[in-house]
């Protein structure tokens, strides 16, 4: 593993929040902090035309230099009174609010509250991960998913086993895979006298128990390496003796569950659409040696796949980033902690040191994941002056239009896009906001409290109007 590929703090005792014990969590450290490890976990050979994922072991990222982060006062640096009133009014204490609003081009920050608290960012952590996305793959990204065979064909059988290998595309659907059987199909196949293989080594995760115990909840699908349709779907299907099958997604959702709704997938497109046949069954495995490749399928850019995932606060896809940085930065098989390690990297890269940042799964459904309000902000104004500036805001709600923020603040709708953030105890908004004056402000608002309610979010669009409407709150004067 190049240096830096572990970046998490392998020994710390479990964290207790809000009554829940979790288990131990990586944790990202910057540079000066980690120490240099040895060689290991070698890159996997890779077949020659899978080129957008050629580089899997590449030169360490450069460094910006110094921390650039903006560590000063704001203009004002306490909650302004009608916002700490009105958290009052709820029975929530302002401290636990931790509040960083700056210019999105720079300069001294208008609002600097409890900001340098860690906090758990909820999904807010969506945008770390796809900034990092961004900087780590690049925003032409596509995910290769592959179709081979081992074994001679003889007429229009082949005399051995289909594989079908991914490399982590979060948005592999059916469209696509029909795809892939369509190109096996158009080189005379119809009968498979061997066993459909699923190789999916090329991320190495366990299974992730749920935090909320609802382990079949679409929000709580698992990652995988060849992940099919997200969450899985539900096909009846006819197989060989005539008999009605019905595949669905088994709880807990698991490897074999999602596994097993791509083969039910697989008998409705190449049985019952294709007029093929298969003798043998299901097996998990690495592509054999020697097996030919048939066909590529390549995904929709990065660019397009983090509007989903921040729109609609898509978790799984979130956590596929993850692991896709880690494989690239570090070498197959990726698993979270090398995601977490090229997520560092890549801040480090940017003058980003942030001593907060703990990193679980990269998708903010998780209750050890922090990064403070200041940290949160001083990225946003990063990626505000950055190349990357354009494809992220693309992917991010429009207050008061789409996504998450939809139904929020119609009074000021297309003014803003933010991510939202929401576990049991914890609401956050994270963004960019067009102010009356025409000033672009980076918001972010980090609310971690026992006693939180939905009414949380009030106070959190009380403070957004509050800086939309600066220029009449006097805010200056308030120190």
């Amino acid at each position: 593993m190049q240096p830096g590929a572990t970046a998490y703090a392998s020994t710390h005792p479990q964290t207790e929040l809000f009554g829940e014990t979790s288990s131990p969590a990586p944790m990202y450290q910057p540079q000066e902090q980690r120490q240099e490890q040895g060689q290991n976990d070698a890159p996997v050979s890779q077949p020659d035309n899978r080129q957008s994922i050629a580089q899997v072991k590449p030169a360490r990222l450069s460094s910006a230099g110094g921390d650039k982060t903006y560590r000063g006062a704001g203009k004002l640096n306490r909650m302004p009174d009608a916002i700490a009133s009105a958290l009052r009014l709820r029975g929530l204490p302002e401290q636990n609010l931790g509040a960083y609003i700056r210019p999105a081009n720079g300069g001294q920050p208008l609002l600097v509250a409890y900001a340098d608290t860690p906090r758990n960012p909820a999904s807010t952590m969506k945008l770390v991960t796809s900034y990092s996305a961004l900087g780590v793959l690049g925003p032409t990204y596509r995910w290769p998913t592959e179709i081979y065979t081992a074994g001679n064909v003889m007429g229009d059988t082949l005399q051995g086993d289909v594989f079908i290998k991914g490399y982590g595309d979060p948005a592999f659907h059916e469209g696509d895979f029909r795809q892939l059987l369509q190109a096996l199909r158009a080189r005379g196949i119809r009968n498979i006298s061997g066993n459909f293989v699923v190789d999916k080594t090329y991320f190495n995760v366990p299974y992730q128990p749920s935090i909320d115990g609802k382990e079949g909840a679409d929000y709580n699908a698992q990652p995988e390496a060849l992940l099919y349709n997200e969450r899985g779907s539900c096909y009846e299907i006819r197989n060989q003796a005539g008999q009605i099958q019905r595949m669905c997604p088994i709880a807990p959702r698991n490897g074999n569950d999602l596994n097993a709704n791509l083969f039910g997938s697989f008998w409705k497109i190449w049985v019952g659409e294709m007029g093929g046949r298969l003798n043998g069954g299901l097996q998990v495995g690495p592509v054999a040696s020697g097996a030919q490749l048939v066909n590529t399928h390549y995904s929709a850019p990065l660019r397009d796949i983090i509007v989903e995932i921040n729109k609609e606060s898509n978790n799984v896809m979130a956590r596929q980033l993850l692991l896709s940085m880690g494989a690239k930065q570090f070498g197959a098989p990726g698993t979270t902690q090398k995601g977490a390690g090229a997520v560092g990297q890549w801040l480090e890269s940017r003058g980003l040191r942030f001593s907060n940042l703990k990193i679980e799964n990269g998708s903010g459904l998780s209750r050890v994941e922090r990064i403070s309000a200041r940290e949160m902000g001083e990225m946003l104004v990063d990626v505000y002056n950055s190349p990357y500036r354009d494809d992220l805001m693309r992917s991010m709600a429009i207050l008061g239009v789409d996504g998450t923020v939809k139904g929020r603040l119609k009074n000021l709708a297309g003014r803003g896009k933010f991510k939202t953030g929401t576990l049991r105890d914890v609401r956050a908004l994270a963004g960019y906001l067009t102010a009356a004056n025409g000033q672009t402000y980076v918001i972010a608002l980090l609310h971690n409290d026992a006693n939180i309610r939905a009414s949380a979010k009030e106070v959190h669009d009380d403070l957004v109007e509050w800086v939309y409407y600066g220029s009449q709150n006097n805010y200056a004067s308030a120190q």
